[in-house]
């Protein structure tokens, strides 16, 4: 039980009271989606044991926990089964209760897995992307497993009207993470480009990427659901104007070897992708960043 000790006074001490308050928020909307249909419940639990998947590939105190605890890998698969509960309580309470052991096995498995891909070198990622895009090559490595089951469940909900756009999000937002790092000065402009280009290379680059990825899945969703092709252009636009933006948020704020905070002006972008009255305020924010990315860079590239 130490893992779950040390969970419990973490909760404790960062979520207090509020701990009870999302369990149930999340049991009640868990419930209301899981009800709606067969294909709701079991999208709602993929997209959840993707989530509980990607976390467990990419948690960094795994080492600690292996090493250091009794049991590590009984006391990871009892703090996943807990952390999952108000999940897969809410779709046995309706009328797919048979699920919720099988939520519970896939967590149990989860926890156990060992995942190491040494079976490809990703040589072949330097092939189609340019040195220069080095944000996408380490990225890609990085993620790769996700972005597999991303893709596959982006293309597996493409013709379900909000799930398939869930699912984008999802897989937009993790090229949106390549961006977090900010790279040494040496490697920051290797071309030596002018500002104005290099910003433009480093946006025209991600959007073209998030384009064919998106525009292909979202012909399929509007295909089946005509009614929302208006949603769906407001989320491309949105999303693409988010993508954008990161790269500017990124250059405004870059300082050698360290990572990006989050801001408020990334939260409003956000926000506004499924809130369309917000994207006059997000162009705002587009061209402020421009502006603060522009004088930021004209420091380091003298």
């Amino acid at each position: 039980m130490q893992l779950f000790k040390l969970r419990y006074f973490q909760i404790k001490r960062d979520l207090s009271y509020w701990l009870i308050i999302i369990a149930i928020v999340t049991f009640y909307v868990s419930k209301s989606i899981s009800e709606t249909s067969l294909l709701h419940s079991l999208s709602l639990s993929a997209f959840i044991l993707f989530l509980l998947f990607n976390y467990h590939i990419n948690r960094k105190d795994l080492n600690f926990i292996i090493h250091y605890l009794k049991a590590p890998k009984l006391q990871i698969c009892l703090n996943y089964n807990l952390l999952i509960l108000p999940l897969s309580l809410a779709i046995a309470t309706g009328i797919y209760c048979e699920y919720f052991f099988l939520i519970h096995l896939l967590v149990s498995l989860i926890s156990f897995m060992e995942l190491r891909i040494k079976f490809f070198k990703f040589d072949i990622i330097t092939n189609y992307i340019p040195s220069a895009q080095f944000e996408w090559i380490s990225g890609v490595r990085k993620n790769f497993a996700s972005l597999c089951l991303l893709i596959l469940l982006a293309i597996i909900l493409s013709p379900v009207k909000l799930f398939g756009l869930a699912a984008l999000f999802l897989l937009n937002s993790v090229f949106l993470s390549f961006y977090n790092f900010f790279e040494p000065l040496l490697m920051l402009n290797p071309e030596n480009l002018s500002i104005d280009f290099f910003l433009k290379k480093k946006i025209s680059f991600l959007i073209s990427n998030i384009l064919f990825i998106n525009i292909p899945l979202l012909t399929i969703n509007v295909i089946f659901n005509p009614e929302a092709i208006w949603f769906d252009l407001s989320f491309m636009f949105a999303f693409l104007l988010l993508a954008a933006s990161t790269v500017y948020i990124k250059y405004a704020n870059y300082k050698p070897n360290t990572s990006i905070k989050l801001s408020i002006d990334f939260l409003v972008l956000t926000i506004s992708i499924f809130l369309i009255y917000l994207i006059p305020l997000s162009i705002y924010i587009f061209f402020s960043n421009k502006k603060k990315a522009i004088t930021n860079l004209s420091y380091y590239l003298k």
